[in-house]
Formats: structure tokens, sequence, C-alpha cells
């Protein structure tokens, strides 16, 4: 959108092409930009930080980026106040997921990480099942149960060589991100994304730093090792988080999401390469299994949806 272009302007919707190379390279650069940043938040742990600040840090920037963004597309960042207590109470689960995403690989290996954050579209199957009060098909149950089935199967090999701790806040980062999906389309979805992004991540930034300095967890890289890796997970997250919404508005979010599904196996291969370290067999199974669930869920989503004009 040209800057001085109000968001609140009425604008013909761009109509969706799933096969716009654009969308696609966006996507997929998204995805890969946000598996990175969990593979690189190990070296700002072993640089002397911690992720409760790396978190902070990352909300703070995200929030700078999104109104410097907002201001110069001509985006209004004003809301209802009622929109505003909305987006305070759905700042604070992304809070949960900005933390827990990036502060697991502090406690446990990337790929666990990486495939255990990836439980949250089945668990946005279930919730909104419940919240349409509809039992889903029965193809759509048997992708979630086999979903779980790998959860458990990740699990059952991993919580005792695993330090808890990790695992607690990765699940709770997938969980906080399922229902701040759900709570974004049910709640705020008349409101454009970056702008309630933008309000969510101000949350964030108020509420991580003041976390960490009422818990004396402020804990500031002590290597360059750390800096760099503290400063390319922030840039790696600011950057692909409005590219994913981006790229939304142009293939849609069915072959968006699908596109996502790169970046755990990027996350797992980056792992690989900068750490040497390799998932076991059981883990990579159970992480298959929740993948091909997902994918199932997409191209069945895809399927049955019925065609209309955007």
């Amino acid at each position: 959108m040209p800057a001085g272009t109000s968001s609140h302007s009425p604008t013909r919707p761009r109509k969706l092409d799933p096969g716009d190379p654009r969308g696609i390279v966006l996507a997929l650069l998204s995805a890969v930009g946000l598996g990175l940043a969990i593979a690189l938040a190990r070296y700002a742990y072993e640089g002397g930080t911690n992720g409760l600040t790396v978190a902070s840090m990352r909300s703070i920037a995200l929030a700078a980026v999104l109104f410097v963004y907002c201001r110069a597309t001509g985006r209004s960042l004003a809301l209802r106040g009622a929109d505003r207590w909305l987006c305070a109470w759905l700042g604070v689960l992304m809070s949960i997921a900005f933390y827990g995403n990036i502060g697991a690989v502090e406690y446990i290996s990337i790929g666990l990480t990486a495939l255990l954050f990836f439980t949250f579209p089945p668990l946005i199957g279930v919730l909104q099942a419940i919240l349409d009060m509809a039992w889903p098909p029965v193809a759509k149950v048997v992708a979630i149960a086999v979903a779980f089935a790998g959860l458990a199967t990740m699990l059952g090999v991993s919580l005792g060589a695993s330090d808890p701790r990790g695992v607690a806040l990765v699940l709770g980062a997938s969980i906080a991100v399922a229902v701040n999906s759900v709570g974004i389309v049910h709640l705020i979805g008349h409101i454009h994304p970056l702008v309630g992004m933008f309000h969510m991540a101000v949350t964030s930034a108020v509420l991580l730093p003041v976390v960490a300095l009422a818990t004396g967890s402020v804990q500031l890289p002590t290597a360059w090792s750390g800096w760099a890796g503290t400063g390319a997970v922030i840039a790696l997250q600011c950057a692909s988080l409005p590219l994913y919404f981006v790229a939304i508005s142009r293939i849609g979010a069915l072959k968006t999401a699908v596109l996502a599904n790169l970046q755990p196996v990027t996350s797992i291969l980056a792992a690989r390469v900068l750490f040497a370290e390799l998932l076991g067999v059981a883990q990579l199974v159970g992480g298959a299994m929740v993948l091909a669930a997902i994918v199932f869920m997409q191209w069945y989503d895809g399927r049955t949806r019925p065609r209309r004009t955007p």
C-alpha cells in the first residue's frame, strides 16, 4: 500500500493467487527465517544471555519495526477502547509464545523445540471445532489424532532425557500461539493484522521486560557471539513475521501455511550443520507424524473449501 494511504480507506481487496511467485518466495523466506532464528538462539545463550532477555529485546524491536512500517504505509494505529483491551490480552499470549519458543532452546535441543512448537496447528483445529460446536470431519479427526500420537511419541522418548523446563516452555508457546491465532480471527478479525500485531507487540514489549526486571533475569550477552546470536534472532524474527502476513495477502492462508512447514525442517537442518545436533529416530518419526498431519489438514481444507471471489 503506498505511503499516505489509510488502512481504513475503501480499497479493492487483492485477488489471491496461490501461484503468485512473489508470495511463494515471501512465504518461504518467512519459514526459513523463523526456523533459523530458533537455531541461532543457541549462540545467544552460549554467549551469556538467557531466553527472557532475548524475548524482551525481540518484543521491543518488533514493536518498533511495526510502528515504523505502519506509519510509513499510512496505516492508522488508533483503536477503539474494546479493541485495545482485546489486543492487550492477546499480547499476553504473544509474550508467552515469544519467550517459550526461543527460551526452550536454553534447555532442550533445537530440533525437539522446533518439532514440539509446531504442534500448534492441530491445537488450532481442536479449538476451532470447540468454538464452532461442530464435530470436524472424520478425515480431520484422524489427522489430529495422528498429530497428537506423534507428539506423544516425541514426548515418550524426550521427557526422561530432556530438561522438563524446556519441554514446558515450548508446549506453553504452542498452546499460546493456538489460542492467540483463534482469538485474532474471532475477536479482532476486523483490524488490519499488522496493526493488531503492533498493539500485541507493545504489550509484550512492556510485559516481558517487567518480568525480567522483577525476577532479576536481565542478563545481557558477555561475548561477541552472544550479541551476534541475539541480533540474528531479533533481525530474523522481526523481518519474517511481517513477511508471513504479506504472503497471506498474496497467496492465501492455506498455501502460506503449507509452505510454513519448512520452518521446523530448517531448524533441524541448521542444528545439524551448526551444532552437529541429531535427533533420535523416535523423535524424528514423531515429528514426521505431526508434519504429515498438518499438511493433510491443510490439503483437506483447501480441497473442501468452496471457491469464492475474494
